[in-house]
């Protein structure tokens, strides 16, 4: 696995995992160990300040809002001339003076984990917890505020089959210009519910987009270019094929299972392919994303 210097940075990407703290405990979490210290913000400012160009930086963890000093650290990174990308679960979210206060920091592109929709069952059987009011409140909240939001959504085989399009019927209600649906299976990295069998593949996300949404497998098929990179086990596409870039919605899908295995293959048996997306280490140097995590499970 290739390591870089955070002035050899080459990714457009990176993702800090800001803490290890979260306020829920889903069926399928990637970073489950919640003994890791929070991340040392004046450290990371000084990493920050090294990267040699504007970056887009992803602030993960467990979940981002446990941390007191959130708007700060979106303040900084934007002060350093990058570009802060916010990931929750949504929880804090509900709050509209909360998201204000990010707003206000500068945050723009929030991302939030819908895997229930608006349907309790379904974020009790995947999430553990029943939150689908503020889950709703936190993307109302995002919209009104002018931020572009992004859902993500864990696609669970038998339990929430017709998130694509109650998704869509959601988002009819509310007015706004661009919107990203990410969709994706269980990963199994960390704690997670269905074994690499039981998974829905790429392939199924793909059909049921076509029978519910009326979007054509093939048109789908096509859209393998994501900023640049070709991904085989990716698409980024439309709903309407005569949607302009930037504007109205956009489904991603990612096969978590067989994104995992290409990047480890690529990330520690060919050197040369980094990918799209790096993660800042505990030494506070960059390593491929998948591949760290992967290396690192149950530990960082």
């Amino acid at each position: 696995m290739k390591i870089f210097q955070p002035e050899n940075n080459p990714y457009p990407t990176l993702g800090i995992d800001v803490t290890h703290r979260c306020n829920m405990k889903c069926t399928n979490c990637y970073i489950p160990n919640r003994t890791i210290p929070d991340m040392n913000v004046e450290k990371l400012y000084e990493f920050l300040n090294k990267l040699p160009k504007r970056t887009q930086i992803r602030i993960i963890g467990a979940e981002p809002t446990m941390r007191k000093d959130l708007p700060d650290i979106i303040f900084n990174i934007k002060k350093l001339g990058h570009r802060p990308v916010l990931l929750s679960n949504g929880l804090k979210l509900a709050s509209k003076k909360y998201v204000k206060t990010l707003k206000d920091a500068g945050l723009i592109h929030c991302y939030i984990s819908m895997n229930g929709v608006n349907n309790d069952d379904w974020y009790e059987k995947i999430d553990e917890l029943r939150c689908a009011d503020k889950k709703i409140k936190a993307l109302s909240n995002i919209i009104n505020m002018n931020m572009i939001p992004n859902i993500g959504c864990i696609m669970q085989k038998g339990v929430n089959d017709t998130a694509p399009k109650q998704l869509i019927n959601l988002l009819n209600n509310f007015s706004f210009k661009y919107c990203v649906i990410r969709l994706k299976n269980v990963g199994q990295l960390g704690r997670y519910s269905l074994d690499k069998d039981q998974n829905v593949t790429l392939k199924d996300m793909m059909l049921l987009i076509e029978e519910q949404l009326n979007v054509p497998f093939d048109f789908q098929n096509q859209s393998k270019n994501i900023e640049g990179y070709i991904e085989e086990k990716s698409r980024l596409f439309p709903l309407i094929g005569k949607s302009k870039t930037g504007n109205g919605i956009w489904f991603k899908l990612t096969d978590w299972t067989e994104l995992e295995k290409e990047g480890m293959e690529r990330g520690l048996l060919n050197k040369e392919k980094i990918g799209r997306g790096g993660r800042v280490t505990e030494d506070w140097k960059i390593a491929p994303f998948f591949e760290h995590v992967k290396l690192n499970e149950f530990g960082y």
